[in-house]
């Protein structure tokens, strides 16, 4: 579990939408997350709070099907950019004094994108001091029950207290019924 600082991911460097950024994160990264998981970025309204959405991972078609594994490191000493991950993130709102489950100024190119904390991640899911995830609803076709089904497991770990309503939650994701 993320208990510590916010701490460095990656960086974005394609924003598609006010929402939805790509975010390239070094090979040499000491850690890897995955679906569901939070991660922030800083905008002009306060911290973007953001999902991660997806993967991506290649090797340009030329490399793969010219040179071998072993090869690589002989031919290919200073090309390692092939060996970074790319994920796709989505803006679910801004943390900033009154905390908004919308976003209207996107975060600039190249701008860091970290890894949330627990304390971080809870101070956005409680307004007045109760579990809220609003934004379930709003961004559910976006997103996809997969993502929102992650997420529930993320938040049942960082609020237990609202472990209640992400039971229900899930059956209705799960059921593919309408929250």
């Amino acid at each position: 579990m993320n208990e510590g600082i916010n701490q460095i991911f990656g960086e974005i460097i394609r924003i598609d939408s006010v929402n939805t950024y790509l975010v390239k994160v070094p090979s040499e990264s000491s850690f890897e997350l995955g679906l569901g998981e939070f991660v922030g970025v800083d905008s002009g309204d306060g911290m973007v709070v953001c999902v991660i959405k997806g993967v991506q991972r290649s090797i340009p078609e030329e490399l793969a099907t010219l040179i071998s594994f072993e090869q690589e490191l002989k031919y290919l000493p200073y090309n390692t950019d092939f060996k970074s991950s790319y994920y796709i993130v989505f803006g679910l709102g801004v943390l900033s004094d009154n905390t908004k489950y919308r976003i209207r100024i996107a975060p600039q190119i190249r701008a860091p994108v970290k890894r949330l904390n627990k304390e971080t991640i809870r101070k956005f899911h409680l307004k007045d001091n109760k579990p809220n995830i609003s934004y379930f609803n709003q961004y559910r076709e976006t997103l996809g029950d997969c993502t929102l089904l992650a997420i529930s497991d993320e938040l049942m770990l960082m609020l237990p207290e609202a472990s209640n309503m992400l039971l229900i939650v899930k059956k209705y994701i799960g059921g593919s019924g309408k929250l």
